[in-house]
């Protein structure tokens, strides 16, 4: 766990995303973090990303960050919901990261024109 107080949800988005790539599972950090890549600066105390992947997935990941000491709730959406699930995955010092399982109607190539980038040493991709 890379986070040691509040206001570290980038560094919590670092450890999460060692998860997915555990796993295989493609994603992209959406949001204003995403945003900060690219120049623009907004206020937000979270880090989002969008996950490649089902929700029965989503499950098992759960259970992967309960294991690693995190808080995991998932929510999931129901049939109309554009949003099939929630992930949310918060540390013990209140950093959280939300992560889309999914979005109804986005083309599934989203995901290859991602930019990849390394943050805390960490290289997405």
């Amino acid at each position: 766990m890379r986070t040691d107080a509040a206001g570290q949800s980038a560094l919590l988005m670092v450890d999460v995303a060692e998860v997915l790539a555990a796993r295989g599972i493609p994603y992209a950090v959406i949001g204003a973090m995403a945003a900060a890549v690219h120049g623009v600066v907004r206020a937000s105390l979270d880090a989002d990303a969008l996950l490649g992947t089902q929700v029965s997935v989503a499950r098992e990941l759960r259970q992967d960050f309960a294991a690693k000491g995190y808080a995991a709730d998932l929510r999931v959406g129901d049939a109309e919901d554009p949003i099939p699930a929630l992930l949310e995955v918060t540390d013990p010092f209140g950093n959280r990261v939300d992560l889309l399982v999914g979005l109804r109607g986005l083309d599934a190539a989203v995901m290859d024109r991602a930019s990849v980038v390394t943050l805390s040493g960490f290289h997405s991709g």
